[in-house]
């Protein structure tokens, strides 16, 4: 095993430097432009919107209350300052600025992660227990997404989004010393947004094993557990899973697989994409006690 670790996972505050880190392991460029085309993302969808802003406001960077102002503290052996409460009912312009300097403090916190992979691959406090400070600033990309529901969810933010859940749980599944594979993916055909010239639906596939994990993107050749379905089924989710079975809004594939996830999905209760993680382990130990379900 690349990592000393103990039986409940690897020491916080700690550089783990050998063995796969999820999107650490992808090009600075590649990592830095999905990360900050979901904030795009989001400012467009924020601007371009006439009515209420509020589901946004939390995502801003407010005075005492600077986005990532705890993780690069922490990051850095220092403890972070108390947050202030964000405005109780901020303006639409208020709003507005609190994303653009989230955006900036984001794209501030890579140029001085990105190039010091120990920074980045350090192990430091989050709401899911200790993950790398990459792991955790790419994490946002759910936050994200989560903040559009009820809108059409463009594609950069669908990629940044399911990229984000399926690299988190990946992370879990390496600290939890449980072997799997797994993806949440758009069908084939999808056009993952609304933007124009889109083929193929966006979709992203973990392995963990225990030296660490890898996260790419999913191919139409793979053949992995996982959960289908269109970007803004799998990232805000909300219905009954039978109900969106029927419907073909979501399909389980190699439900068996799935299985695996069990043990991760009932000891982590903030996991990002849990609520649809768990439905779907559940129906599948349902399910697969019926005779002939594979």
């Amino acid at each position: 095993m690349a990592d000393d670790q103990s039986a409940s996972g690897p020491t916080p505050h700690a550089p783990h430097l050998h063995g796969p880190r999820g999107v650490a392991e992808e090009s600075p460029e590649t990592l830095r432009a999905r990360i900050l085309g979901g904030w795009d993302a989001v400012l467009t969808l924020a601007d371009a919107g006439e009515g209420d802003l509020r589901a946004f406001a939390a995502l801003g960077s407010w005075p005492g209350r600077p986005v990532l102002g705890a993780l690069m503290a922490a990051a850095h052996g220092e403890t972070p300052t108390p947050r202030r409460p964000k405005p109780f009912d901020p303006t639409r312009d208020e709003v507005l600025a609190a994303l653009a300097e989230g955006r900036e403090r984001v794209a501030a916190a890579l140029d001085e992660v990105l190039p010091v992979p120990e920074l980045g691959r350090r192990l430091v406090d989050s709401p899911l227990g200790p993950l790398p400070v990459l792991t955790q600033i790419h994490a946002m990309g759910h936050e994200l997404a989560q903040a559009c529901a009820g809108a059409e969810i463009p594609r950069a933010l669908a990629d940044a989004g399911l990229a984000a859940m399926v690299d988190v749980v990946g992370a879990l599944a390496w600290r939890q010393r449980l072997p799997s594979t797994a993806g949440l993916w758009e069908p084939e055909g999808s056009g993952g947004g609304s933007d124009e010239g889109s083929v193929r639906g966006v979709g992203w596939v973990f392995t963990a094993d225990a030296d660490g994990w890898r996260t790419r993107p999913r191919t139409a050749e793979d053949d992995v557990p996982g959960v289908e379905g269109a970007a803004e089924h799998l990232l805000v989710s909300s219905g009954s899973l039978p109900t969106m079975i029927a419907k073909g809004e979501i399909r389980l594939r190699r439900v068996g697989g799935l299985l695996a996830l069990g043990p991760l999905v009932d000891q982590v209760p903030n996991l990002p994409g849990g609520a649809l993680l768990r439905r779907a382990v559940s129906a599948v130990s349902v399910l697969s006690r019926l005779p002939g379900f594979k």
